[in-house]
């Protein structure tokens, strides 16, 4: 599970023990394509599908940060400001989406998965 700022910087990184190498890398990544792009991981998803070009292009221009796929769920202030973005990897995608869901809405804010 990664949170980052709105700046892109990791605040928090945990991984479980006994993961997969690449989840914190795969958490990373979902976090950071949603708040590179300013909106959710399933809408993400959408675009990455029907401009597979563009999201190549996305890809190299981040050095690989980009992940398009749920479990990237964008932090919004009750206002509607982006605040951050949390990435979660370890389950199916929707599943990961579902926890980073719970997490953003249990600390009092506002998630936006692009739907």
């Amino acid at each position: 599970m990664a949170v980052l700022d709105a700046g892109g910087h990791i605040k928090v990184l945990k991984r479980e023990d006994g993961s997969s190498l690449l989840r914190p890398e795969i958490a990373i990544g979902k976090a950071w394509g949603v708040l590179g792009m300013g909106f959710g991981g399933r809408e993400l998803f959408r675009r990455a599908a029907k401009m597979p070009a563009f999201f190549n292009a996305l890809s190299d221009l981040s050095g690989g940060r980009m992940v398009p796929v749920p479990g990237g769920v964008l932090i919004r202030s009750v206002s509607g400001e982006i605040l951050g973005s949390v990435g979660i990897s370890g389950d199916t995608s929707e599943n990961d989406e579902i926890c980073a869901v719970y997490g953003i809405d249990a600390a009092g804010f506002k998630a936006d998965t692009g739907d």
